[in-house]
């Protein structure tokens, strides 16, 4: 099934619209939203420089992972034209030609001017390196906690750090609900419906993917007829979206208020019991292969079910499957059933660089840049568009559960995610919960301390007020 995934194609070209106004070298003191006198918005020929990573799979070029000459490209390229004229002011978009902005990374450490900002996928090299330009000092200018343009607490906490916010991501542009994390399963329906095997969507729609359920619905997915032999399962990247499905927090709240670490929770440990229960119980028909020794397995029939992301679905099954479903880790008895938590590892986003001429300019341009496109404003939209990549209504409703349910992982600042990869090897080998924890436990919860716990205080705030 050949497809263009828009949600992977990035720009490879420079992108420069410029507005009739003068461009002018000065330091532009925004001024009550830099408005004239009649109340339009002049920002005086400011000049939006945008470093773009390149995240391309294949040749072409686009924008903000969009391909050329497609709606949301033009529709990008208007919305470029529109402010620039408006407000007087020239926006330029440049590929960097690494997925990590490598080229950007030791400008910025000497302190030399590069761009007002940058478009990346996982931004906390920059974050972290203090490069980018705290987002609470431009909350006049743009409104992170709008959720519907940027997204709830777990998608803003990866733009977080040490309490502070430096990213937004543009959620309600379509295409974008799709971001890296392994919490999902794929499903060969070729499989399923060659040997009329129960579809693991109708489990999930009976309310019966739970963990109660979960070892004796795989067992009869193993195929072995002398044509094919494929096994039911693959756990390829890690443990942590079964913890996530077991009501599983990185810190825990004391009667005091005090804020602690909590990898050591007992739905954690609870996670990582039953998941040592199931492997050995069922070893016969789960394997433990990687991602690039899953990939051929998977497309040649010899896995039924898989650990996966929905963005890997697209990059490297969509081209070879011709019918395949998506579905989410089963509940644990912590768990709120229909609710697919999930951790992810990355995400789109912007950030305005520290050392930006105009950052409170350049704050209102995101803004307005990030806001939803005409024809994909509700979520009944936005799926429509991502219609064309999946073949049951059940997988798109379910991917944009999992996007709300989604939060950060903390890679690579935490070892979050490496503590629950590593626990795939430990609990294959039956190892109990008390052996891992007592191992890994401390070091683990150092790193909550150091880079979670600070962000807890913004996170409980934000979720506070989107429930009022």
């Amino acid at each position: 099934m050949k497809k263009i995934i828009s949600c992977i194609i990035v720009i490879l070209t420079v992108f420069s619209i410029c507005s009739c106004g003068a461009q002018e070298e000065e330091v532009f003191d925004l001024d009550l939203g830099g408005t004239n006198s009649d109340g339009t918005i002049d920002l005086d020929g400011y000049e939006f420089s945008i470093m773009q990573a390149d995240l391309v799979e294949g040749d072409g070029a686009g924008i903000f992972s969009y391909p050329d000459n497609t709606f949301m490209s033009d529709a990008i390229l208007d919305r470029f034209k529109e402010i620039s004229t408006e407000w007087n002011c020239t926006i330029t978009v440049k590929n960097d030609n690494s997925d990590r902005l490598n080229s950007l990374t030791p400008i910025l450490a000497s302190g030399t001017y590069a761009h007002e900002a940058i478009y990346v996928s996982g931004p906390t090299t920059f974050s972290s390196a203090g490069f980018l330009y705290p987002l609470s000092v431009l909350s006049e200018y743009i409104d992170y906690t709008d959720s519907k343009k940027y997204g709830g607490p777990g998608i803003v906490e990866q733009g977080l750090f040490n309490g502070e916010i430096y990213t937004v991501s543009p959620i309600a542009w379509p295409g974008k609900q799709m971001l890296t994390s392994y919490g999902v399963f794929a499903v060969n329906e070729n499989l399923i419906l060659r040997y009329g095997k129960t579809d693991p969507r109708d489990y999930i729609e009976n309310g019966e993917w739970t963990w109660d359920n979960f070892g004796e619905i795989i067992r009869q997915y193993e195929i072995d007829d002398g044509e094919v032999k494929a096994k039911a399962l693959n756990i390829t990247w890690s443990l942590i979206n079964f913890a996530m499905m077991n009501g599983m927090d990185y810190v825990e709240v004391q009667d005091n208020g005090t804020v602690i670490p909590k990898i050591d929770s007992k739905a954690v440990a609870d996670t990582l019991d039953w998941c040592s229960d199931l492997f050995t119980t069922y070893s016969d028909c789960i394997t433990f292969d990687d991602h690039w020794a899953m990939l051929p397995k998977f497309l040649n029939d010899e896995i039924v079910i898989t650990q996966t992301a929905v963005d890997h679905i697209l990059r490297f099954m969509s081209y070879d499957m011709d019918n395949y479903g998506v579905i989410p880790m089963p509940c644990g008895p912590n768990g709120t059933y229909g609710e697919w938590a999930n951790a992810y590892t990355e995400y789109i986003c912007f950030g305005i660089l520290v050392n930006a001429k105009q950052p409170e300019a350049a704050a209102m341009i995101l803004d307005r840049l990030c806001e939803p496109f005409e024809g994909y404003e509700t979520e009944e939209d936005l799926k429509d568009y991502l219609s064309e990549y999946f073949f049951d209504d059940r997988d798109l409703d379910f991917v944009m559960n999992y996007f709300r349910n989604s939060r950060w992982n903390y890679w690579p600042l935490a070892n979050i995610q490496e503590f629950f990869s590593n626990a795939i090897d430990s609990t294959s080998n039956g190892r109990s919960s008390a052996e891992i924890l007592e191992k890994n436990a401390e070091k683990v919860n150092a790193a909550i301390e150091k880079y979670v716990v600070p962000n807890n205080e913004f996170l409980s705030q934000m979720k506070s007020g989107s429930s009022d």
